[in-house]
Protein backbone atom coordinates (compact mmCIF):
# COMPACT_ATOMS: atom_id res chain seq x y z
CA UNK A 1 0.00 0.00 0.00
CA UNK A 2 3.07 2.46 0.88
CA UNK A 3 3.93 2.12 -2.75
CA UNK A 4 1.01 3.16 -4.27
CA UNK A 5 -0.03 5.81 -2.09
CA UNK A 6 3.91 7.23 -3.55
CA UNK A 7 2.52 6.27 -6.82
CA UNK A 8 -0.58 8.78 -6.54
CA UNK A 9 1.35 11.89 -5.40
CA UNK A 10 3.86 10.68 -8.05
CA UNK A 11 1.09 10.96 -10.64
CA UNK A 12 -0.05 14.40 -9.04
CA UNK A 13 3.14 15.99 -9.24
CA UNK A 14 3.93 14.49 -12.90
CA UNK A 15 0.62 16.17 -13.76
CA UNK A 16 1.83 19.31 -12.86
CA UNK A 17 5.33 18.58 -14.68
CA UNK A 18 3.33 17.97 -17.61
CA UNK A 19 1.07 21.05 -17.77
CA UNK A 20 4.65 23.28 -17.65
CA UNK A 21 6.13 21.04 -20.21
CA UNK A 22 3.18 21.22 -23.00
CA UNK A 23 4.01 25.02 -22.16
CA UNK A 24 6.62 24.82 -23.86
CA UNK A 25 6.60 22.33 -26.64
CA UNK A 26 3.09 24.18 -27.51
CA UNK A 27 5.88 27.39 -28.12
CA UNK A 28 8.22 25.03 -29.38
CA UNK A 29 5.66 23.46 -32.12
CA UNK A 30 4.35 26.41 -32.79
CA UNK A 31 7.30 29.05 -33.39
CA UNK A 32 10.20 26.75 -33.65
CA UNK A 33 11.47 29.31 -30.22
CA UNK A 34 12.64 27.14 -27.12
CA UNK A 35 11.32 29.25 -24.57
CA UNK A 36 13.02 29.14 -21.26
CA UNK A 37 10.48 32.45 -20.02
CA UNK A 38 8.74 29.77 -19.09
CA UNK A 39 9.90 29.86 -15.13
CA UNK A 40 9.17 33.29 -15.21
CA UNK A 41 5.54 32.66 -15.82
CA UNK A 42 5.52 30.14 -13.15
CA UNK A 43 6.36 32.63 -10.47
CA UNK A 44 4.20 35.67 -11.70
CA UNK A 45 1.29 33.41 -11.63
CA UNK A 46 1.98 32.05 -8.39
CA UNK A 47 3.03 35.39 -6.75
CA UNK A 48 -0.01 37.13 -8.61
CA UNK A 49 -2.38 34.95 -7.12
CA UNK A 50 -1.07 35.48 -3.80
CA UNK A 51 -1.45 39.23 -4.67
CA UNK A 52 -4.89 39.21 -5.07
CA UNK A 53 -5.89 36.31 -2.77
CA UNK A 54 -4.19 37.30 0.24
CA UNK A 55 -3.72 41.27 -0.18
CA UNK A 56 -6.49 42.42 -2.24
CA UNK A 57 -8.89 39.51 -0.37
CA UNK A 58 -10.30 37.79 -3.14
CA UNK A 59 -11.41 34.31 -3.28
CA UNK A 60 -8.97 31.89 -4.21
CA UNK A 61 -10.47 30.30 -7.87
CA UNK A 62 -11.19 33.93 -8.98
CA UNK A 63 -7.81 35.41 -7.85
CA UNK A 64 -6.20 31.74 -10.12
CA UNK A 65 -8.14 32.66 -12.90
CA UNK A 66 -7.52 36.13 -13.08
CA UNK A 67 -3.86 35.61 -12.31
CA UNK A 68 -3.47 33.00 -15.19
CA UNK A 69 -5.11 35.45 -17.98
CA UNK A 70 -3.03 38.35 -16.87
CA UNK A 71 -0.10 35.70 -17.69
CA UNK A 72 -1.93 34.60 -20.82
CA UNK A 73 -2.50 37.62 -22.01
CA UNK A 74 1.62 39.51 -20.75
CA UNK A 75 3.11 35.86 -22.99
CA UNK A 76 1.29 37.35 -25.93
CA UNK A 77 2.10 41.09 -25.16
CA UNK A 78 6.00 39.46 -24.88
CA UNK A 79 6.28 37.59 -27.93
CA UNK A 80 5.38 40.30 -29.92
CA UNK A 81 6.97 42.96 -27.58
CA UNK A 82 10.50 41.21 -27.50
CA UNK A 83 10.73 37.59 -29.23
CA UNK A 84 9.06 38.00 -32.42
CA UNK A 85 11.44 40.46 -33.84
CA UNK A 86 14.42 38.20 -33.15
CA UNK A 87 12.87 34.83 -33.59
CA UNK A 88 14.15 34.75 -37.78
CA UNK A 89 17.48 35.89 -36.64
CA UNK A 90 18.75 32.65 -35.78
CA UNK A 91 18.50 29.75 -33.36
CA UNK A 92 19.99 31.01 -30.72
CA UNK A 93 18.91 34.67 -30.19
CA UNK A 94 15.24 34.01 -29.14
CA UNK A 95 16.67 31.38 -26.71
CA UNK A 96 18.89 33.44 -25.14
CA UNK A 97 16.09 35.94 -24.84
CA UNK A 98 14.29 33.99 -23.20
CA UNK A 99 16.70 32.86 -21.02
CA UNK A 100 17.46 36.61 -19.91
CA UNK A 101 13.93 36.88 -18.94
CA UNK A 102 14.12 33.85 -16.91
CA UNK A 103 16.81 35.23 -14.95
CA UNK A 104 15.40 38.91 -14.71
CA UNK A 105 11.95 38.37 -12.97
CA UNK A 106 12.19 36.42 -10.14
CA UNK A 107 14.86 39.10 -8.63
CA UNK A 108 11.87 41.99 -9.45
CA UNK A 109 10.10 39.42 -6.99
CA UNK A 110 11.73 41.14 -4.10
CA UNK A 111 10.93 44.58 -3.64
CA UNK A 112 7.43 43.84 -4.00
CA UNK A 113 7.00 40.44 -1.80
CA UNK A 114 10.35 40.16 -0.35
CA UNK A 115 12.45 36.78 0.01
CA UNK A 116 10.61 35.00 2.94
CA UNK A 117 8.27 32.16 2.50
CA UNK A 118 4.72 32.84 2.05
CA UNK A 119 1.67 30.98 2.07
CA UNK A 120 -0.43 31.30 -0.79
CA UNK A 121 -3.43 29.54 0.77
CA UNK A 122 -6.09 27.27 -1.18
CA UNK A 123 -9.44 25.72 -1.26
CA UNK A 124 -8.44 22.42 -0.36
CA UNK A 125 -6.51 22.62 2.93
CA UNK A 126 -5.72 19.07 4.74
CA UNK A 127 -8.78 17.56 2.96
CA UNK A 128 -8.48 14.21 2.13
CA UNK A 129 -10.21 11.46 0.14
CA UNK A 130 -9.57 7.84 0.81
CA UNK A 131 -9.26 5.46 -1.80
CA UNK A 132 -9.22 1.80 -0.20
CA UNK A 133 -6.49 2.27 2.03
CA UNK A 134 -4.77 4.69 -0.32
CA UNK A 135 -5.02 8.54 0.93
CA UNK A 136 -5.01 11.01 -1.62
CA UNK A 137 -5.51 15.02 -0.19
CA UNK A 138 -7.87 16.91 -2.73
CA UNK A 139 -5.53 19.11 -4.12
CA UNK A 140 -3.46 16.08 -6.15
CA UNK A 141 -7.25 14.75 -7.32
CA UNK A 142 -7.72 18.37 -8.23
CA UNK A 143 -4.63 18.69 -10.15
CA UNK A 144 -4.98 15.09 -11.92
CA UNK A 145 -8.39 16.43 -12.88
CA UNK A 146 -7.55 19.42 -14.19
CA UNK A 147 -4.64 17.88 -16.37
CA UNK A 148 -7.00 15.74 -17.74
CA UNK A 149 -9.76 18.24 -18.93
CA UNK A 150 -6.96 20.61 -19.88
CA UNK A 151 -5.39 17.66 -22.28
CA UNK A 152 -8.79 17.00 -23.48
CA UNK A 153 -9.60 20.35 -24.17
CA UNK A 154 -6.44 20.53 -26.13
CA UNK A 155 -7.10 17.94 -28.19
CA UNK A 156 -10.55 18.67 -29.74
CA UNK A 157 -8.92 22.33 -30.09
CA UNK A 158 -6.50 21.13 -32.23
CA UNK A 159 -8.26 18.99 -33.82
CA UNK A 160 -12.08 20.69 -34.70
CA UNK A 161 -11.08 24.47 -34.06
CA UNK A 162 -9.68 26.66 -37.16
CA UNK A 163 -7.04 28.47 -34.58
CA UNK A 164 -5.48 24.76 -33.71
CA UNK A 165 -6.11 23.27 -37.32
CA UNK A 166 -3.65 27.15 -38.27
CA UNK A 167 -1.50 26.15 -34.98
CA UNK A 168 -0.97 22.72 -36.62
CA UNK A 169 -0.24 23.91 -39.89
CA UNK A 170 1.93 26.85 -38.88
CA UNK A 171 4.12 23.91 -37.19
CA UNK A 172 4.22 21.63 -39.79
CA UNK A 173 5.09 24.17 -42.77
CA UNK A 174 4.83 27.80 -42.20
CA UNK A 175 5.36 28.91 -45.63
CA UNK A 176 2.44 26.77 -47.06
CA UNK A 177 0.44 27.97 -43.77
CA UNK A 178 1.37 32.08 -44.76
CA UNK A 179 0.35 30.83 -48.60
CA UNK A 180 -3.01 29.42 -47.11
CA UNK A 181 -3.72 33.09 -45.54
CA UNK A 182 -2.74 31.55 -41.76
CA UNK A 183 -1.31 34.61 -39.73
CA UNK A 184 2.02 33.61 -38.37
CA UNK A 185 1.75 36.13 -35.88
CA UNK A 186 -1.65 34.95 -34.70
CA UNK A 187 -0.52 31.51 -34.29
CA UNK A 188 2.91 32.71 -32.56
CA UNK A 189 1.18 34.92 -29.65
CA UNK A 190 -1.62 32.22 -29.11
CA UNK A 191 1.10 29.86 -28.35
CA UNK A 192 2.61 31.72 -26.15
CA UNK A 193 -0.40 32.79 -24.37
CA UNK A 194 -1.71 29.72 -24.04
CA UNK A 195 2.47 28.78 -22.60
CA UNK A 196 1.79 31.82 -20.38
CA UNK A 197 -1.43 30.49 -18.81
CA UNK A 198 -0.56 26.96 -18.38
CA UNK A 199 2.86 28.54 -16.60
CA UNK A 200 0.46 30.32 -14.29
CA UNK A 201 -1.20 27.54 -13.23
CA UNK A 202 1.72 24.94 -12.66
CA UNK A 203 3.11 27.98 -10.62
CA UNK A 204 -0.27 28.20 -8.66
CA UNK A 205 -0.42 24.17 -8.10
CA UNK A 206 3.41 24.58 -6.87
CA UNK A 207 2.56 27.36 -4.51
CA UNK A 208 -0.06 25.13 -3.10
CA UNK A 209 2.20 21.98 -2.46
CA UNK A 210 3.24 20.84 0.42
CA UNK A 211 6.94 21.34 0.68
CA UNK A 212 7.65 23.56 -2.10
CA UNK A 213 5.51 26.70 -0.88
CA UNK A 214 5.33 30.62 -2.55
CA UNK A 215 9.28 31.77 -2.18
CA UNK A 216 12.78 32.34 -4.37
CA UNK A 217 13.56 29.69 -6.42
CA UNK A 218 10.05 28.48 -7.10
CA UNK A 219 11.33 29.04 -10.95
CA UNK A 220 13.53 25.89 -10.59
CA UNK A 221 10.67 23.57 -10.34
CA UNK A 222 9.67 24.87 -14.03
CA UNK A 223 13.55 23.89 -15.16
CA UNK A 224 11.95 20.26 -14.05
CA UNK A 225 9.94 20.57 -17.68
CA UNK A 226 13.07 20.47 -19.27
CA UNK A 227 13.86 16.31 -18.48
CA UNK A 228 10.05 15.71 -18.95
CA UNK A 229 10.17 17.59 -22.96
CA UNK A 230 13.45 15.97 -22.96
CA UNK A 231 11.95 12.46 -22.62
CA UNK A 232 9.06 12.71 -23.99
CA UNK A 233 9.62 14.48 -27.23
CA UNK A 234 10.49 18.19 -27.68
CA UNK A 235 7.84 18.65 -30.17
CA UNK A 236 4.99 16.29 -29.11
CA UNK A 237 1.97 17.36 -27.02
CA UNK A 238 1.56 13.67 -25.96
CA UNK A 239 4.78 13.31 -24.96
CA UNK A 240 4.77 16.06 -22.39
CA UNK A 241 1.79 14.63 -20.54
CA UNK A 242 3.63 11.08 -20.68
CA UNK A 243 6.82 12.05 -19.66
CA UNK A 244 5.91 14.29 -16.73
CA UNK A 245 3.98 11.28 -15.33
CA UNK A 246 7.12 9.64 -15.21
CA UNK A 247 9.38 11.66 -14.00
CA UNK A 248 6.76 12.64 -11.35
CA UNK A 249 6.36 9.49 -9.96
CA UNK A 250 10.23 8.31 -10.68
CA UNK A 251 11.13 11.47 -8.89
CA UNK A 252 8.32 10.54 -6.02
CA UNK A 253 9.56 7.10 -4.95
CA UNK A 254 13.31 8.87 -5.56
CA UNK A 255 12.09 10.87 -2.69
CA UNK A 256 11.02 8.01 -0.14
CA UNK A 257 13.94 5.66 -1.29
CA UNK A 258 17.40 6.98 -2.74
CA UNK A 259 17.70 9.77 -0.08
CA UNK A 260 18.37 7.32 2.24
CA UNK A 261 21.59 5.59 0.00
CA UNK A 262 22.35 8.61 -1.85
CA UNK A 263 21.81 11.19 0.68
CA UNK A 264 19.08 14.60 1.15
CA UNK A 265 18.36 16.40 -2.50
CA UNK A 266 19.42 13.56 -4.84
CA UNK A 267 15.64 12.88 -5.52
CA UNK A 268 16.10 16.62 -7.43
CA UNK A 269 19.35 14.84 -9.74
CA UNK A 270 17.17 11.73 -10.85
CA UNK A 271 14.94 13.62 -13.63
CA UNK A 272 18.29 14.84 -14.94
CA UNK A 273 19.82 11.40 -14.52
CA UNK A 274 16.60 10.19 -16.63
CA UNK A 275 16.81 12.70 -19.28
CA UNK A 276 21.14 12.06 -19.84
CA UNK A 277 19.75 8.12 -20.05
CA UNK A 278 16.85 8.86 -22.59
CA UNK A 279 19.53 11.39 -24.50
CA UNK A 280 21.70 8.51 -25.30
CA UNK A 281 19.43 5.95 -25.96
CA UNK A 282 16.80 7.69 -28.01
CA UNK A 283 18.01 11.61 -28.63
CA UNK A 284 14.48 12.44 -30.16
CA UNK A 285 12.61 10.84 -27.60
CA UNK A 286 9.98 8.44 -26.49
CA UNK A 287 7.72 10.16 -28.71
CA UNK A 288 9.50 12.59 -30.93
CA UNK A 289 10.71 12.58 -34.54
CA UNK A 290 13.28 10.72 -35.95
CA UNK A 291 15.22 13.23 -38.36
CA UNK A 292 17.20 12.05 -40.82
CA UNK A 293 20.56 14.01 -41.95
CA UNK A 294 21.92 13.04 -45.38
CA UNK A 295 25.73 13.54 -46.35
Amino acid sequence: MENLQILAGGISQGCVFALLALGFVIVSKSTGVFNLAQGAFVVMGAYLTYSLHRQAGLPFWVAAVLAIVALAVSAAVLEAVAVHKVATKNLYTPILVTFGLLIMIPPLVSPFWGTGQLTIGDPWGLKVVSLGEVVISQRDLAVIAVTFIVVGLFGLFFRFSRLGLAMQATAIDPEAALAQGVSDRLVHRLSWAIAGGLGAFGGIMLATAGGVGLGPGLENYALLALPVIILGGIESPLGAVIGGLIVGVVQQFAVVYAGENFGQGFDEVVPYLLMIAIMLVRPEGLFGTRKVRRI
